[in-house]
């Protein structure tokens, strides 16, 4: 579950952090976490 690439994508969010967090929840993820994840495989 800890995949470094979220960690660092996560870390690099700075004041877009809340807008990611905010929008994780209106689409169901449980976590912040997961949302990235998903948003890498899309990719």
């Amino acid at each position: 579950m800890e995949n470094p690439e979220v960690i660092k994508f996560i870390e690099n969010l700075r004041g877009r952090r809340p807008y990611e967090e905010k929008t994780a929840t209106k689409l169901g993820f449980a976590s912040l976490h997961e949302y990235i994840e998903s948003k890498i495989r899309k990719k």
